[in-house]
Formats: structure tokens, C-alpha cells, sequence
């Protein structure tokens, strides 16, 4: 194991094992524990309440959680929800004397590290390696003395409707701030903003963090290395790390990728419009025909790389962008309007499943590493 060995161990020594959740990320952890290289026995599924829930998933049968006193007291209890139902569930199960219980939530960082054994172990069993940033940048020295400066810069999507955080992120404080659908607002959050320069800062209600990336590629002329991250999600890495980022042979950085089960395709549908992705993939047919294959392999597969957070050397940050936003462009505008402000947020969506067709192309181009990142809770 590479990431959360104590956890594994605890996971492997357990005698019973019962998922909280029935839904989407149950299925998911569920799909991953049972899977190479955990090949762990999934005892039973528990919810609060059956009604709306199915029968039995993978198999497996969904019981109520009062059903499953007798029976699964002592057994580790994995809460796989999303966050926003974690602090009721695990009143819950303390209240009703579950002891055992590890939190698995959607956003999690564990979450994320038993996620990145299992594509570790997926992608190891393709012939391919899994390369990860921490080793990599171990292998570098520290005496590097070198005649000119490189630089690594991460960008951090901040936005002027953003919800205060309770957890300190002051280690990040090196990160370049850049505020987001700032043309949207009075409001000035941050010294750098996407509606300067050449930008595209009046799309930010469905374009997401991605107009930052458009100002990045736009109007950041200096950066060896480029990135983006979030206000609650981020690269785990220092400003001295980011810098040796910039002298390595490294050709882009991206997060432990999300699972789906069934696949990719049917994942967005159960959440987005069918009609969005088949014009995402016709988008990618006409403009880009040499990325269909890569296209289907992300649709028909189960894991995609989400946030749409990276780091990149420049000539690639460039290239993907060069690729990507005329994709977009084309998917906004034969795509419908949402009345719903969460669907109209449908560009950032499609993005995510496009960066992972774009580094899908070129897996065996370049040097594409997996680096952890934090999510910083309200």
C-alpha cells in the first residue's frame, strides 16, 4: 500500500464490515473495497430509512439501521454519504453504540487515498506505472543551483460568494489568489481577478473556476509551470515543493481521480443532461477527430479527474487550453440553457471529464504524475 496503510490494516483486520449509504458514493467505495488490491467482503449496506432506497446494491442487501444492531454492533461501520449528511449520520451511529466507524465521504481526503490504492493497483495491472509527486520529487536534489529562475505558479479560484472556512489554510498563503466572475462584482477579494487583460470573467456562472484558467493561459506570460486549485481544495504540496516542480522532468501533476460504477457516461447522466454529454462528444468529434478513442475510453471507464485541477508545464498548459476551450465554446452554444444555478454550472462539468480525455491521449507522451491534494471543511 502506498496511501493509508493504518487504515487498510484496520479495514483488513475487521471481522464485519457494513457500509452507511446506499447511494452514488456507497456504490463507489463499495465497488473499490471489493476490488483489487483490498478484496474486502462487504457484509451488508445500512440506511436510515429503506423507503427510496434500493433492495440490495452490488448484491449486497440494504437494511435499515435499527435491522442491523443485532448483527453489526461490533462490525467497522464506513460512512460513505456525501458531506453535507455526515454530522447527522455520525450522531447517529454514536447515539446507537456503533464504535467502529471510519468516515468516507465524497470530498474526503481519506476518501482519496483509499481511491488512489485502488487506480494504483488498475493501472499497475495495464502494464502502465502509477508515478506519484511525492516520490518524484524525491528523487531530486536539494543543491540544485541553477542559472536562471524557473517558476512554478498555482493558482487558487477564490470568488466573492465563497463561505468563510473554520480550518487554517495559511500554508497556502504562497498560492496566487485569483478572483473569479469578478466582472459579476464590486466585491474585490483578491489582487488578481479574471476580468482584467483578455479574459472571459462574464461566463463564471457556468464556466467555474475555468475562467481563471482562461485568464492564466490568456495573460501569465512568465510561469514555467502553471496549475489551478480551489479555495477549500488544494495541491498538497509547499511553495519550496511547487518550486521543484519547475526544475523536474515532471509534465503535469493531477489529483487522485473520482470513481464511477457503472462508468463515467452513466455517473454524469444519473446527475447531469444526456443531451449535454452527447454534444460534449460530438464537440470533440468535429473538432478534435484524433480524441474520439480517448473520448470513449474515458465514457465507457470508471474514473475521471475531477475539480478541474492540475499542474502542467507551460507548453502543455497551453496546449491543453488551446484544445479545450473551443470545445467548450461549442458546447455552450449548442447546449440549453439551465434554469437550475447548480446545472448551470454544467461547462465546469463537462470540463472535468475533458481534462481527462485530453491526459488519456497523451498518457504515454508525457510524464503525468498523481499528487494528493486537501479539502478544507466550513
Amino acid at each position: 500500500m502506498y496511501y493509508a496503510n493504518d487504515v487498510v490494516e484496520q479495514l483488513r483486520a475487521s471481522k464485519k464490515i457494513v457500509i452507511y449509504g446506499a447511494r452514488i458514493v456507497a456504490n463507489e467505495v463499495a465497488n473499490c473495497l471489493m476490488s483489487p488490491p483490498y478484496n474486502l467482503h462487504i457484509d451488508a449496506f445500512m440506511v436510515s430509512d429503506k423507503e427510496g432506497n434500493p433492495d440490495e446494491l452490488v448484491g449486497i442487501k440494504v437494511i435499515n439501521v435499527a435491522e442491523g444492531i443485532p448483527y453489526y454492533k461490533q462490525a467497522t461501520v464506513i460512512v460513505a454519504v456525501l458531506e453535507k449528511y455526515e454530522a447527522d449520520i455520525l450522531g447517529k451511529l454514536s447515539i446507537l453504540g456503533f464504535k467502529n466507524v471510519i468516515s468516507l465521504t465524497f470530498e474526503s481526503d481519506l476518501w482519496s487515498e483509499i481511491r488512489g490504492n485502488y487506480f494504483k493497483e488498475k493501472i499497475e495491472s495495464e502494464g502502465k506505472e502509477y508515478l506519484t509527486l511525492e516520490r518524484e520529487l524525491c528523487k531530486l536534489t536539494s543543491d540544485t543551483n541553477p542559472s536562471h529562475l524557473l517558476t512554478t505558479s498555482l493558482y487558487r479560484a477564490v470568488c466573492h460568494v465563497d463561505r468563510e472556512l473554520q480550518m487554517d489554510h495559511s500554508k497556502y498563503n504562497w498560492e496566487k489568489k485569483i478572483q473569479v466572475g469578478a466582472v459579476l462584482t464590486d466585491k474585490r477579494i483578491a489582487h488578481i481577478r479574471d476580468n482584467t487583460g483578455n479574459h472571459i470573467s462574464e461566463k463564471n456562472p457556468c464556466y467555474c473556476e475555468l475562467t481563471a484558467l482562461y485568464w492564466i493561459w490568456k495573460n501569465d506570460n512568465v510561469s514555467n509551470y502553471a496549475g489551478l486549485c480551489h479555495y477549500r481544495r488544494h495541491f498538497k504540496i509547499t511553495e519550496e515543493e511547487a518550486t521543484k516542480i519547475a526544475y523536474s522532468d515532471i509534465d503535469a501533476v493531477l489529483t487522485i481521480p473520482i470513481l464511477n460504477f457503472p462508468s463515467v457516461k452513466a455517473a454524469y447522466v444519473h446527475d447531469h443532461a444526456v443531451k449535454d454529454w452527447e454534444i460534449m462528444l460530438s464537440a470533440v468529434d468535429v473538432l478534435s477527430p484524433d480524441y474520439g478513442d480517448a473520448a470513449r475510453q474515458v465514457e465507457a471507464g470508471n474514473y475521471y479527474y475531477a475539480y478541474n485541477m492540475f499542474i502542467a508545464r507551460r507548453e502543455i498548459f497551453d496546449k491543453y487550453c488551446e484544445w479545450l476551450f473551443p470545445i467548450l465554446e461549442y458546447c455552450e452554444t449548442h447546449c440549453e440553457a439551465k434554469d437550475d444555478i447548480y446545472q448551470s454550472r454544467y461547462i465546469g462539468f463537462l470540463a472535468e471529464r475533458l481534462l481527462t480525455i485530453f491526459f488519456t491521449k497523451h498518457w504515454n507522451e508525457w510524464k503525468i504524475v498523481h499528487g494528493q491534494k486537501e479539502f478544507l471543511k466550513y
